[in-house]
């Protein structure tokens, strides 16, 4: 299905991006405290052999309360810079990964717009992930297949650094058109290839790869905007998979590009990180300027992408980003649990022996304001 014209889908001319708020997920509207004791934090330890993520007991987790496993979850993302692991909970249910996902934030998404065919029966909160297939051979879960990585020009080994010219890996935040975007996310091993036949998750520390920047270009940075369209998204995608869906104009009213700012500031903390590494990304500007109605349906209705973005967010800041210094590659077992802050972290997939079967849950927890503002999920 070719890419509609603006012509043919265009609604009367879309107001400019609207200036992404920064609001974060808070337990303001919640009894619930997350005041850590001695007790709850002797159980976050480091990631081995890293400085970025910790480490969680999970079967300690689970014997916990809502209130300490809030509080154990909360400390550890805060001191692992956006990034959990909780090991062995092997056979979990999906109304456990719930209850879970309701101790890092209060909203927890339903997955508007997912296949039902992708999610739990009875547990919308819960998208099932992977190349499983039903009795009559169906896929039951979303699969993606990840591109080869890329090599090391020098070790000839594979690489997490992201490559401009092969566009690989897909490292990305989650749903960046939205505002707020989703707070965090969690990801659940129920099956896995075995070791050596891929399917890793890598992650990447956004608020460390923005310390690192020299002082002026973060100062550069902070001026300007990654402006993020749903519509270029589906568009973008419906280039390469004719099958994938445009948004309707009524649609694409509904969901208009939000400027998100490449720099972005904890409220809290003022901690910076790196963020708008998405496929909806259609352009980069200055924080004065905005975009003009006729960009923007070459962006939302064509898929076109502004040079901006290739030369700021792929050609110089993505690899640089994505540095051996600043990424954890997990190797998943049965049973592990990951959880991460959407906003201080970027991840991607790794490419995997499709001749075994690989299944993974997944939860979302948004803003508080932000639960079930939006289409579908996103897995660019």
């Amino acid at each position: 299905m070719a890419a509609l014209a603006p012509s043919a889908a265009a609604l009367a001319p879309l107001p400019p991006p609207t200036r992404a708020r920064h609001r974060r997920v808070t337990t303001r509207a919640s009894p619930v405290s997350v005041r850590s004791t001695a007790a709850t934090s002797s159980l976050v330890a480091p990631v081995p052999d890293s400085d970025f993520g910790r480490v969680v007991d999970g079967p300690a987790l689970l014997s916990l309360p809502h209130a300490e496993r809030r509080a154990v979850l909360r400390e550890a993302l805060e001191r692992g810079s956006g990034l959990v692991l909780v090991p062995n909970l092997a056979g979990i249910s999906p109304r456990t990964l719930v209850e879970l996902s309701y101790a890092v934030g209060d909203v927890v998404e339903k997955n508007p717009g997912v296949a039902p065919e992708y999610l739990i029966p009875n547990v919308p909160e819960v998208q099932v992930i992977g190349n499983v297939r039903d009795e009559r051979g169906a896929l039951r879960a979303m699969f993606s297949r990840a591109p080869p990585l890329p090599t090391d020009r020098i070790t000839g080994a594979p690489t997490l650094r992201y490559d401009p010219e092969l566009r690989s890996p897909v490292w990305h935040t989650d749903q960046a058109f939205r505002d707020p975007p989703p707070f965090a996310s969690l990801l659940y091993c129920v099956k896995s290839p075995p070791a050596g036949a891929g399917g890793d998750t890598a992650f990447a520390d956004m608020t460390a790869a923005c310390n690192a920047l020299d002082t002026n270009r973060r100062e550069e940075l902070r001026k300007l905007r990654a402006v993020c369209s749903y519509a270029h998204h589906n568009a973008k995608v419906n280039r390469r998979t004719p099958t994938y869906p445009l948004l309707t104009p009524t649609q694409r009213a509904a969901h208009p590009p939000v400027a998100q700012r490449i720099i972005r500031a904890d409220p809290d903390t003022n901690t910076e990180s790196l963020y708008g590494f998405s496929s909806a990304v259609c352009a980069v500007i200055d924080e004065k300027d905005e975009v003009t109605p006729e960009d923007l349906d070459r962006y939302d209705l064509l898929g076109e992408e502004d040079a901006s973005v290739r030369a700021l967010m792929y050609d110089e800041l993505l690899p640089f980003a994505t540095g051996a210094e600043f990424t954890y590659r997990h190797s998943w077992t049965e049973g592990d649990l990951v959880v991460w802050d959407n906003l201080r972290t970027i991840h991607t997939a790794t490419p995997f022996d499709e001749r075994y079967d690989r299944e993974m849950w997944r939860t979302t927890v948004a803003h508080e304001t932000g639960g079930e503002a939006y289409l579908g999920a996103s897995i660019g």
